[in-house]
């Protein structure tokens, strides 16, 4: 049996907001401690938002009870006349978080028979008291950084595997069980890839909640920039498996593909390997006019393969640019 963080935070917490009501005298203090059970999160910027709800939701709620059972008395068809009006307005302010837990506390009105200042003093401070631990409970977040720089890891190895497997394919005959083998490989490991990167992502979108003074988005473009660059790679291995005899522009293309894969890292700029892929494009556009039907075809693969591959590139380089020297 294994007991998480979040589950030891709320067991903590609980018992804080039960014996802070305790000693704060108020009454129906064990409902502190239910409070702070249901308003512990995942994140700390969920936990916030969540509080921040369920007291609007508990002022209008309060608001419509003092209303319902003054007018109608403390009675079960009051209780379902509250419901009746707080419901729908809950639901009109997207504030159905806040139903439930604003139902159980206008229940002790229904009890005491009053809504008198101090009991609504008294509900207040128990969803005060329970929601307060509650956001101090959610402030010790465990650091997310070392999770996602294993996804980082597992990305680069899954593009630089590809980018070797695409050099490789485009100097291997077409004909024969190597080929194909490469490109099986190719798509396992793009495959491999894209789960990476839903799983670096998520745990990057969860890393940003937990942050509440200080705003980073580094891993968040890192992942965004990654994955653009994965929809090229899915476009080059495309136009890879369309050429069926590469022309000597092909080799040159895979060298450079060799190279990438070389210095694969977010911290390698990529500025020489741009350099060079914008200097085989032009000398794609000077060479000769393909002579037959079956070397054009090959020639506009190429070029399409080398300007996806120009795309990939210069996507690292903005990132390392614009992001990666900022942090």
């Amino acid at each position: 049996m294994r007991i998480g963080l979040r589950t030891i935070k709320t067991a903590v917490g609980a018992a804080i907001a039960i014996l802070l009501a305790y000693y704060l005298h108020l009454q129906y203090w064990p409902t502190a401690g239910i409070i702070t059970v249901l308003s512990v999160q995942n994140t700390t910027k969920a936990s916030f938002r969540l509080v921040f709800f369920r007291i609007i939701s508990t002022a209008i709620a309060f608001l419509i009870a003092v209303v319902s059972f003054r007018l109608l008395g403390y009675n079960a068809i009051a209780f379902g006349i509250f419901l009746l009006l707080f419901i729908p307005v809950a639901d009109l302010f997207s504030l159905q978080d806040g139903i439930v837990l604003s139902a159980v506390l206008v229940t002790v009105f229904l009890i005491e028979r009053s809504t008198s200042l101090y009991w609504l003093m008294n509900q207040t401070l128990l969803m005060v008291v329970g929601a307060g631990v509650a956001i101090i409970a959610n402030l010790f977040m465990p650091n997310l950084e070392d999770r996602i720089s294993t996804y980082q890891d597992s990305v680069e190895q899954s593009m630089q595997q590809i980018l070797q497997l695409m050099s490789q394919q485009l100097q291997t005959p077409a004909a024969g069980d190597e080929r194909e083998a490469l490109i099986q490989e190719s798509w396992e490991n793009m495959s491999d890839l894209k789960i990476a990167l839903n799983d670096g992502m998520a745990w990057t979108a969860r890393h940003n909640e937990n942050q509440l003074l200080s705003e980073n988005d580094y891993y968040k473009a890192y992942f965004e920039m990654r994955n653009n660059q994965y929809e090229l790679l899915r476009q080059m291995q495309t136009s890879i498996e369309r050429i069926d005899n590469p022309l000597i522009q092909g080799r040159e293309i895979a060298i450079l593909l060799q190279a990438t894969a070389e210095n694969i890292s977010a911290s390698n700029a990529a500025e020489d390997l741009v350099s060079d892929v914008e200097a085989l494009q032009e000398k794609f556009e000077s060479s000769d006019l393909p002579k037959n039907r079956a070397e054009f075809e090959v020639r506009a693969q190429l070029y399409y393969l080398l300007s996806n591959f120009h795309q990939f590139l210069r996507l690292k380089n903005t990132f390392y640019t614009i992001v990666a020297s900022q942090n």
